[in-house]
């Protein structure tokens, strides 16, 4: 393998939803996870990588990627494009940046767009979809295929109002998942109602132990993780119409169902039904504030993250383990009729060309192959679902999957898709209230502001 990796800046990056990237000032070749990956589904890769190869005639000898992956990330997301390199004799050049949305703007504006995009950004890929710059990928992929295998809200996400498609996920996340540790729980593990979980906590809370272990803190993006619970909310309350409608700024912020959402959030983080109250909400780091359910006596029991918390937790707590003193279960829906959606964050692989090597990368990215190696890695879920639950490495992660494939829809993360101002509000606005729940009318009239001014 011959994986070309540069990244543009020292940093430790955050990619909200998806989980923790490092990366460092470096260029180099070959890759870590390559040689781990299950040989069968490597073999796998690299059969499909050369049949599509023996569609094209290649004049170039390497294509371009700009992303914003770092360390570990960034090696397993481009160890499942090595069989394409073998099969190709195609070098990938991978560009990280932690400054994604700038860069990539000023090398469109100047001409020099890298050949692709993998891009958390989805405002951002919308734009340069209605600007012309990305290429639609219809021509290169069978759409029938591609519309059997991924979900119909990923791909509206991603297609013109006409329906032509110009970018594709190429990783996923799943949100929403409600983590306990089945040795001190005792509450219900498939709430069939959001009522029915928190008649529990309810009663939790009433015997002197807060039910919800909830951190806000996270540095300069603190209160984000909030912006989960209110998109939850959004979508039990309310359903993915209305949901629709918030995310693309056509509902106000202060509409009734916002501020439903809003209270219903507030409510969770009391001194009775949080961890350390209001107070220790908005100063406790997300990473660490799902530790308390390890302590003896437990000073919490339920802790609401994505699917990457069944990675990190038992990584920094020994206690806990993955299917034995670690668990999930689903966000219950607080109106049964709007069961069955999952909520999703993940990078957009956009092309800037259509040459034949382009090409047929966008056709193995969209591959069942490639995505089964993807979801080999552990890191993320595979938005392709004609991928086995199978290919996961763990219990946890294959329950993600089949929650993940079995969803009826998909939406993507909301506080991803707004402009980055409306979104720091946002994150602000809910550490306000958490700390000052007479201030949500003001805070939402703020972001109702902002949001009519745009």
């Amino acid at each position: 393998m011959r994986i070309i990796r540069k990244t543009t800046a020292a940093c430790a990056v955050l990619t909200l939803g998806l989980g923790l990237a490092a990366c460092a000032d470096a260029e180099e070749t070959g890759g870590s996870g390559y040689d781990d990956a299950d040989a069968t589904l490597t073999e796998a890769a690299r059969e499909r990588a050369e049949e599509i190869a023996a569609d094209y005639d290649f004049t170039r000898t390497s294509i371009t990627m700009l992303s914003d992956l770092g360390g570990d990330e960034m090696d397993q997301f481009l160890a499942t494009f090595a069989p394409f390199e073998e099969a190709t004799g195609i070098t990938l050049e991978y560009e990280s940046t932690r400054d994604l949305l700038s860069v990539l703007s000023t090398r469109v504006q100047g001409g020099n767009p890298p050949d692709l995009t993998s891009n958390p950004s989805i405002g951002q890929m919308q734009s340069l979809m209605a600007s012309g710059d990305l290429v639609p990928l219809d021509d290169m992929l069978d759409m029938d295929t591609i519309r059997e295998q991924y979900n119909e809200g990923l791909l509206d996400l991603a297609s013109d109002e006409d329906g032509q498609l110009y970018g594709l996920f190429t990783t996923a996340a799943l949100k929403g998942l409600i983590y306990y540790n089945p040795e001190t729980y005792d509450g219900p593990t498939e709430p069939a109602t959001w009522s029915e979980l928190t008649d529990w906590t309810q009663e939790r809370a009433d015997s002197g132990t807060t039910p919800w272990c909830i951190g806000l803190e996270s540095g300069a993006a603190s209160g984000w993780p909030a912006t989960d619970w209110i998109e939850q909310f959004m979508l039990s309350q309310h359903g993915t119409e209305v949901y629709d409608s918030w995310m693309n700024g056509e509902l106000a912020w202060t509409s009734p169902e916002v501020t439903e959402a809003f209270e219903a959030f507030i409510a969770v983080t009391t001194d009775q039904m949080a961890n350390g109250g209001p107070t220790g909400v908005v100063s406790t780091n997300f990473l660490t504030a799902a530790d308390p359910m390890y302590d003896d006596p437990a000073r919490c029991d339920l802790h609401l993250q994505a699917d990457w918390m069944a990675r990190t937790l038992p990584a920094q707590v020994e206690t806990s383990v993955p299917g034995q003193t670690l668990d999930f279960f689903q966000f219950p829906a607080a109106d049964a009729a709007n069961a069955g959606t999952v909520e999703t964050a993940g990078e957009l692989l956009g092309a800037f060309n259509d040459d034949p090597e382009v090409q047929a990368l966008v056709r193995y990215a969209a591959s069942v192959e490639r995505n089964a190696l993807l979801a080999d890695t552990g890191l993320w879920i595979s938005p392709n679902t004609g991928v086995s639950a199978e290919a996961y490495p763990t219990v946890l992660s294959q329950r993600a999957a089949e929650i993940f494939t079995g969803a009826e829809s998909v939406r993507f993360d909301a506080s991803d898709y707004i402009s980055s101002d409306i979104n720091q509000q946002f994150w602000a606005a809910c550490l306000t209230v958490v700390k000052d729940p007479s201030a949500l009318t003001n805070e939402l009239n703020t972001l109702e502001q902002m949001r009519t001014a745009e």
